[in-house]
C-alpha cells in the first residue's frame, strides 16, 4: 500500500502526543480499543492540519478538543452498528504497566472519574495530568476560567465523597 510521507517534524510530534492524548482519553474511556481509535483519529487530524498544528508553541488545547470529538465520534459508531463494549481490556491493559499495588487504586479512581459529568472529567484531566491553566482549560473547552474552576471543584469534591479517604491528589494517571 502506498503511504503518503509525513511532513517534517510530524513523526517527532506523534511520538511526544500521542501517548499524551491516550493518557487524556483514558480518563473518559474504559475501552482500549475505543480510546485507541480516537487517538489515532486525532493524530491524523493533526496530520491534515499540519501546517497550523506543527507551528502551535503549546498544542495540547487543540490535541485534546479534537480527542473529545473524537472520542464522541468513535463511541457513535459504535453503537450504531452495535458493538459490545469490553471493560476487562482495560484491566489487563493497565496491568501490564503499573505496579500491582497501584493498580486498584487508579483503577478505582479512573472509575469513579467516569462517573463524572463530562465537563467535569474534561477539567480534572487537563488539570491533574497535564497540569494546564484554568484559562488554558478554558480556551479547549470553549468557557470562561471561573467556569473551570467550578468544574474542577465540583470533580474533586464528588471523587473525594466517592473514594473516601483514599488520596487522589498524588495519582496523576
Amino acid at each position: 500500500m502506498f503511504e503518503e510521507p509525513q511532513p517534517p517534524g510530524f513523526e517527532e510530534f506523534f511520538t511526544c502526543y500521542h501517548p499524551m492524548v491516550c493518557r487524556y482519553l483514558l480518563w473518559r474511556e474504559p475501552e482500549y480499543s475505543v480510546l485507541e481509535d480516537a487517538a489515532q483519529l486525532t493524530m491524523m487530524a493533526a496530520l491534515r492540519y499540519w501546517e497550523r498544528v506543527g507551528s502551535m508553541d503549546d498544542p495540547r488545547g487543540w490535541l485534546f478538543k479534537v480527542a473529545g470529538q473524537r472520542l464522541t465520534d468513535v463511541r457513535q459508531e459504535r453503537r450504531r452498528q452495535g458493538l459490545l463494549v469490553d471493560t476487562t481490556t482495560l484491566r489487563s491493559w493497565i496491568s501490564t504497566q503499573d505496579e500491582v499495588t497501584a493498580r486498584d487504586l487508579r483503577l478505582d479512581i479512573l472509575h469513579a472519574i467516569r462517573k463524572l459529568p463530562a465537563r467535569q472529567q474534561e477539567a480534572l484531566a487537563m488539570q491533574l495530568q497535564f497540569d494546564m491553566s484554568y484559562q488554558e482549560i478554558a480556551d479547549v473547552m470553549g468557557t470562561t476560567p471561573g467556569t473551570v474552576r467550578s468544574h474542577v471543584h465540583a470533580g474533586r469534591t464528588t471523587l473525594k465523597t466517592m473514594l473516601g479517604d483514599r488520596d487522589t491528589e498524588g495519582d496523576r494517571g
